[in-house]
């Protein structure tokens, strides 16, 4: 025959089941701040790689957009929308190239090793 329920004996179990895992949960650390410094990418660089990335992008569109309005106004389609494209390209990675090396001039201010140092 099966054998009777045994509340008393359930309620054991769940109440070491839960101390259980009340002792491992308190087990785990939580993370901390290293006081501005992270594992990952800081806001500073963060910050610096949307800057590149905005930078690409108004080149292309600006540079698309004057010669897109040229190309109306004085119709040599498509040829001034596609030499705005590769101006807007081109200021584009000169500004890139300028928020970065501003960026590592900065790093090297600070300090940091000969690797941290080279220019990308």
């Amino acid at each position: 025959m099966a054998n009777p329920p045994d509340p008393e004996g359930d309620r054991r179990r769940v109440e070491d089941i839960d101390a259980r895992l009340k002792a491992a949960r308190g087990k785990i650390e939580k993370p901390r701040p290293n006081n501005g410094v992270s594992s990952g990418m800081s806001h500073r660089q963060t910050g610096v790689a949307y800057r590149v990335m905005v930078d690409m992008i108004a080149g292309l569109l600006v540079g698309g957009f004057l010669g897109y309005w040229l190309d109306r106004w004085l119709g040599w389609a498509p040829w001034s929308l596609v030499t705005g494209l590769v101006l807007g390209f081109v200021a584009g990675v000169n500004n890139a190239w300028r928020a970065i090396r501003a960026y590592s001039r900065d790093a090297n201010k600070a300090g940091g090793s000969d690797e941290e140092r080279r220019l990308p």
